[in-house]
């Protein structure tokens, strides 16, 4: 399985992002079965709709890639357990800056032994027991 990052999924739904053509190849391996199979979280979910809707200000596009993520992807939800393995790692993180989202995405990580995410987010890269994607 891979994690897939909102970054990731951001610039692959946005035509103007300057990761486009990597996010493309990667989609590409994705769809081939190189990685697995991808999931996101509700927090990612969540957080690349909005993000469409509020900072590109187009609302069917949120929509669409909402509906898309919907019907491709396996969304896991942030459960109360999540909840504070997610608080607990943001709590106790030293040599990074996650959001709380982020924190979520490893929480999600370790609980379901997933060791890859696709991102273009560089934080990650300091994770032991993660491979970047990107």
């Amino acid at each position: 399985m891979i994690f897939l990052d909102s970054s990731f999924l951001i610039a692959y739904y946005n035509p103007s992002d300057e990761h486009k053509e990597r996010a493309i190849k990667i989609m590409d391996d994705l769809i081939k079965g190189k990685y697995g199979s991808p999931i996101v979280s509700d927090y990612v979910f969540d957080e690349v709709v909005t993000l469409f809707f509020t900072r590109f200000k187009n609302k069917s596009l949120a929509i669409s890639v909402g509906e898309i993520l919907k019907g491709a992807l396996e969304i896991i939800n942030i459960n109360g357990e999540l909840f504070e393995e997610s608080w607990e790692i943001f709590k106790n993180q030293k040599n990074t800056n996650f959001s709380f989202t982020d924190c979520t995405i490893l929480a999600v990580m370790q609980d379901c032994g997933i060791s890859r995410i696709a991102t273009f987010d560089e934080d990650f890269l300091k994770v032991k027991n993660i491979k970047v994607v990107s």
